[in-house]
């Protein structure tokens, strides 16, 4: 069964509280157990946001500059796409580092910074006893690369991430299953639905 997200609409501050919240789970490739994670969506006239909320704080957080290598810390990841082929990768650590990029697969994507459109936004801050990482994506973002933008019925292909590739406990975890026998989020098969209603 494919899974399903559900994005409320909001007004220009989010309140998570309205958002529906799933969970993501441990791949089955995992080398250890990852935090728990819990993401949720919601929606502007004007942009896509995405919460994804760590039960522990980060165990490693070594990238500071945009674009850098931070699926190396712990790194809460959001992978979106239109035609269930092309995806925007954006993932970040608890710095507030973000790698964006889209294209069809880990080997041909370009980064968003090179491709002259808005750059979705990222703030990570600590939250309780662990940490959050908060993707505000512009609806000219989604315009440009999907050829839509945020609206009731809009329904968009998704995936949302949990790793460390150098953490003291290297983990991985996803929210809608990858089916693969190695490590590998960019594969667009896999993703689930997120729906704006």
């Amino acid at each position: 069964m494919t899974k399903q997200l559900h994005a409320f609409h909001c007004d220009f501050v989010p309140n998570w509280e309205h958002a529906e919240t799933q969970y993501l789970s441990p791949c089955r490739w995992s080398p250890n157990p990852p935090p728990h994670v819990s993401v949720q969506s919601l929606w502007r006239d004007d942009a896509l946001i995405f919460r994804l909320c760590s039960d522990t704080p980060p165990s490693r957080a070594v990238n500071t500059a945009q674009d850098s290598s931070v699926w190396e810390d712990s790194c809460l990841e959001c992978f979106l796409s239109a035609d269930g082929q092309h995806y925007l990768n954006l993932e970040g650590n608890a710095n507030g580092a973000m790698l964006a990029a889209f294209g069809p697969d880990r080997h041909s994507r370009q980064r968003l910074k090179d491709m002259g459109i808005p750059r979705p936004r990222l703030q990570a801050a600590s939250r309780g006893t662990g940490w959050e990482a908060v993707y505000t994506v512009p609806a000219e973002t989604l315009e440009v690369l999907f050829d839509a933008r945020p609206a009731p019925g809009l329904t968009l292909y998704a995936n949302f991430y949990v790793c460390g590739d150098k953490t003291p406990l290297p983990c991985y975890g996803a929210w809608s299953e990858v089916q693969t026998e190695t490590p590998d989020f960019h594969r667009p098969e896999f993703f689930g639905r997120l729906i704006l209603i």
